[in-house]
């Protein structure tokens, strides 16, 4: 887990797609509609980044982002967290409660450190120019397939070459990427300060009733 200190900037939550429309941004779960509506939420520089990352992907591959997952209330990553430990508690009941922990956190991130309730993190995918989906190996968060959600999976030829295109895109607009899931990626969070050997990160968890 993640030991960079939290950042505190105050930069805004704004929409995902505010610097590009073409962007595709699309819930995949209901989770988040009773806070923020149809909109995916992510902080402004993020915002500005994936802009750069979708003008890039159309210039040199003719492939656009589709966001699915931006800010994630905390209360509602607190109960996805919960829900995790307890599930692998009763499967894994010799664990002590810190391997415990670590366990969980490859599947859904300790609170405290998780990028999307900080406005950092963003889970996404490729489609083409007529929106269709690009086969990557397997759907977000398809967690009963747990080693070919990984960046480095063993996946067809095609497949690796798109999850390459879209880390390296990513990459090159200075995210973090988290080779569990090969569609997260964070800016400014603990896991991208820790990534990339910074001592802290420039954002902290959003307290969404002051925002």
């Amino acid at each position: 887990m993640a030991s960079a200190k939290p950042g505190n900037s105050q930069e805004p939550l704004v929409n995902v797609r505010k610097y590009d429309s073409s962007i595709i941004a699309e819930h995949e779960q209901s989770d988040m509609q009773v806070y923020t509506g149809e909109s995916i939420l992510v902080r402004d520089t993020v915002a500005r980044k994936l802009a750069a990352v979708n003008k890039q992907l159309k210039a040199d591959s003719n492939l656009r982002l589709r966001v699915v997952y931006g800010f994630l209330h905390p209360k509602v990553q607190e109960k996805y967290f919960r829900e995790r430990k307890a599930a692998l508690r009763r499967d894994n009941p010799e664990l002590s409660e810190y391997k415990l922990i670590r366990l969980v956190h490859d599947f859904i991130a300790v609170p405290d450190v998780a990028g999307h309730p900080m406005g950092a993190a963003v889970d996404l995918t490729l489609v083409d120019n007529s929106n269709n989906p690009i086969d990557i190996g397997n759907e977000i968060s398809d967690y009963p397939n747990p080693d070919i959600i990984k960046t480095f999976a063993k996946v067809n030829p095609d497949q690796a070459s798109y999850r390459k295109i879209l880390h390296d895109a990513m990459a090159a607009q200075g995210f973090a990427p988290f080779y569990g899931e090969w569609w997260h990626f964070s800016y400014g969070d603990r896991e991208w300060a820790a990534f990339y050997g910074k001592e802290a990160a420039i954002y902290g968890v959003i307290d969404y009733t002051n925002v």
